[in-house]
């Protein structure tokens, strides 16, 4: 029951990675918010510390299961999930020794809090709310469960196989977190393939068109004139220009959505080389039900980011920030602001030359 991931995630900067984690990889040894309450501490037997890593739950077997609180398949995961931590906790060979843990990408410690009291979820749900871990696993849209064999304390424990999407098929699933107690982390290694480059989601968008869009971008900033794209190392699409005699930059933001029912996200970000963000334009963004965004939309989003610095200062509050029914795509877009240092450096390497 070794499954396999096969959907990707590409984070700006746009860098080539490999396939998203896979059996006979190290899990991360990421430190992780520790859970707020005494008994999901004591569930994980982790102590009072602020942060932990994986490897400090002293069990043979963890299962981290992967998701976002407003994703309609997480939410229908949690019924299923609850049974399967019934079970573990009922047979005594499991209870102990196999663990349960929710990592919650883009979310809030509020948001995680009222899904975990209106689904009752029963084993502890953590935030990687600055998807830290997520690009740690190279991680997709949610849910994705990723079974880990412990190797022991301060040691990483290997990945022995995942689930994208939902499972509601418990008892071949509890019986192989069962039969890795009596497995090795050891036994997983050299498994892996090689991982493979791959590349952003797809604008569907002719390069004309999306010329367009920029010249456009870029006419609302000044007169413009030399429009280009810059030749990058790691492929991110950035285009140059002067604009009233100074040099201006747009870059094509493509990212892959966190729920598994979402569209992904594409946007254009302008700037100056000292990364102070000019304008923000849609490309594709959309809300509940993968509808467009309005211009009421984006002008709400463009007064947000407007003003602000690449790579500072992008922290993601929900409830001041998101716009209406599109709160993991407004997620997105300050998390890709906010990791935007290494694209400005490469520019300003680029434009040295």
């Amino acid at each position: 029951m070794m499954l396999q991931i096969l959907l990707l995630i590409l984070l700006i900067p746009v860098n080539l990675l490999a396939q998203p984690i896979d059996i006979g990889e190290p899990f991360p040894e990421l430190p992780l918010k520790a859970p707020a309450t005494d008994a999901q501490r004591s569930y994980l037997g982790i102590g009072e510390q602020d942060h932990f890593r994986l490897s400090d739950i002293p069990s043979e077997v963890v299962l981290v299961e992967v998701l976002n609180v407003l994703c309609p398949h997480c939410q229908k995961q949690t019924a299923p999930y609850n049974r399967l931590f019934e079970m573990i906790e009922k047979d005594p060979q499991t209870r102990g020794r196999v663990k349960m843990l929710g990592i919650a990408v883009a979310n809030s410690p509020a948001q995680i809090e009222d899904f975990v009291t209106v689904y009752d979820v029963a084993y502890p749900v953590i935030a990687d709310s600055d998807f830290s871990l997520h690009m740690a696993i190279r991680g997709g849209p949610t849910p994705l469960s990723i079974y880990v064999r412990q190797a022991g304390p301060g040691q990483p424990g290997m990945v022995a196989g995942s689930h994208l999407g939902e499972d509601r098929d418990l008892p071949p699933l509890f019986a192989y977190l069962k039969e890795l107690i009596s497995m090795r982390a050891a036994d997983f290694k050299g498994l892996a393939d090689p991982p493979q480059p791959v590349y952003p989601p797809p604008l569907r968008m002719s390069e004309s068109r999306l010329r367009q869009r920029i010249q456009k971008g870029f006419s609302r900033l000044g007169r413009m004139r030399e429009l280009h794209q810059l030749q990058l190392p790691s492929r991110d699409r950035v285009y140059a220009a002067m604009v009233d005699g100074r040099p201006l930059y747009a870059a094509v933001i493509s990212r892959r959505a966190i729920c598994d029912v979402c569209h992904n996200v594409h946007f254009l970000a302008f700037f100056n080389l000292e990364g102070k963000l000019l304008a923000f334009e849609t490309l594709h963004l959309t809300r509940y039900g993968n509808e467009l965004w309005d211009e009421q939309e984006v002008e709400q989003m463009r007064r947000r980011v407007v003003g602000g610095q690449l790579g500072r200062g992008w922290t993601f509050d929900p409830e001041v920030d998101a716009v209406s029914s599109a709160t993991m795509t407004s997620a997105i877009i300050f998390d890709s602001l906010r990791r935007g240092s290494k694209l400005l450096e490469e520019i300003r390497r680029a434009e040295a030359h």
